[in-house]
C-alpha cells in the first residue's frame, strides 16, 4: 500500500491483469445515492457499543455531510450515553452495487483517529443475507494501533501462497471461516507503522499515486510501490471463494477487537495505560470530546474492471 491516503485493493480474483475501464466513481456529488445507511445498533455485528443511524438522522446530526468537497462520515462527539444503551451514535454505509472483481481505489483524505475504544473499517464481504462468506478487510485496527491490518475471510476451503506480508500472530494461510470456528481462522497480516490512525493521515503523498492511475487508465503491472499484502492462491479458488463484494465503511467502537485491545496486555493495552480505565465502554460512553478526529473524509471511491 502506498504511504498516502490512497488504499488500493489489487484484483483478487482476476487473472492476468490487462486494461481497466472505471466503472464507479462515488464522490460528493452522488456518494450518499449509491450507499445504504444501516440503521440497527453495531451489537447484532461485532458486539459493538455503536448505534447506527439511517441517512436523514445521520445528515440532520451531521454525522453524514459533504465538507469542501469531501465526504465526512463521523460520530456523535458531543453527548454522553449510557453504557446499558446501545452506544455511541455512528454510521454503518453498505453499497447498493456489488462487484466480483476488479480494481477497488479508496482515497481517503483523512481516516479516523483514536479516540480509546474506536474501530473503524474500510472493508468488502457479501453481506448477512448471503448463503456463502467472502470477507476482505482492506483498512482496520483499533485504538492507538499505528499499523493497519488486512484480513481475508472465505466460506469456501481456501489456502493460500503469501507473496508479501506479516501474518498475524494465530491466524493462518488458511482462508477458512465458518460461524462456529477455531479462533485462528481466516488470513490476516499486520502492515508496516503509519498505515493507520494519524500517521497514515500524516503521510498523505498525492505526488506518490501512480501516473496511470491519476489519468483514470491504471495499469497495476507497472505501478513500482510495493503493495503491503500481495496473495496467491495455493488451494483456493478465488473466482469462487472471493465475490459478489459490498463495500462498508463503518466505525463502531469496543466490541469483541476493541475491547480486548483496550486492556488486554496480551495485545496493546495501551487505552488501559493512556485512560486510566478498565472498562471500554464506560470510556466511549463518557468521553464524546475524545472523538471529535474519528471521522472518515473521502474524496472518491472508484472501481476499475478489465475491458
Amino acid at each position: 500500500m502506498y504511504k498516502t491516503a490512497f488504499v488500493v485493493s489489487a484484483a483478487l480474483v482476476c487473472q492476468a491483469l490487462a486494461a481497466y475501464e472505471k466503472v464507479w466513481d462515488y464522490n460528493a456529488s452522488n456518494f450518499f445515492d449509491n450507499f445504504n445507511f444501516i440503521d440497527a445498533p453495531d451489537s447484532q455485528f461485532t458486539n459493538g457499543f455503536a448505534q447506527y443511524v439511517g441517512q436523514d438522522a445521520a445528515q440532520a446530526s451531521g454525522l453524514a455531510k459533504i465538507v469542501n468537497g469531501k465526504v465526512r462520515l463521523g460520530v456523535d462527539s458531543t453527548n454522553k450515553y449510557s453504557t446499558t444503551s446501545t452506544g455511541r451514535k455512528s454510521v454503518r454505509l453498505q453499497s447498493w452495487g456489488y462487484f466480483d472483481n476488479g480494481l477497488l481505489v479508496a482515497d481517503f483524505a483523512h481516516v479516523p483517529v483514536a479516540g480509546c475504544g474506536m474501530w473503524p473499517a474500510f472493508w468488502v464481504y457479501q453481506g448477512e443475507t448471503s448463503k456463502t462468506y467472502s470477507e476482505i478487510d482492506i483498512l482496520e485496527n483499533v485504538n492507538l494501533q499505528t499499523a493497519n491490518t488486512h484480513s481475508f475471510y472465505t466460506s469456501e476451503q481456501c489456502t493460500i501462497n503469501v507473496q508479501k506480508g506479516n501474518l498475524v500472530p494465530e491466524k493462518s494461510t488458511n482462508c477458512h471461516w465458518t460461524a462456529n470456528g477455531p479462533s485462528s481462522q481466516g488470513c490476516s497480516f499486520n502492515a508496516e507503522p503509519g498505515t493507520f490512525n494519524q500517521p497514515f493521515n500524516d503521510q498523505y503523498k498525492k505526488n506518490e499515486v501512480p501516473a496511470d492511475l491519476n489519468s483514470g487508465k491504471p495499469n497495476p503491472d507497472a505501478w513500482t510501490k510495493s503493495p503491503t499484502v500481495h496473495i496467491t492462491p495455493k488451494s483456493c479458488d478465488f473466482n469462487k471463494a472471493f465475490r459478489m463484494f459490498h463495500i462498508i465503511i463503518n466505525t463502531t467502537f469496543c466490541g469483541s477487537w476493541a475491547g480486548d485491545d483496550f486492556v488486554n496486555t496480551n495485545y496493546a493495552g495501551q487505552c488501559k495505560k493512556q485512560t486510566g480505565s478498565n472498562d471500554c465502554k464506560a470510556w466511549v460512553a463518557a468521553n464524546p470530546s475524545d472523538f471529535v478526529n474519528t471521522f472518515w473524509e473521502i474524496n472518491s471511491i472508484k472501481l476499475y474492471q478489465r475491458t
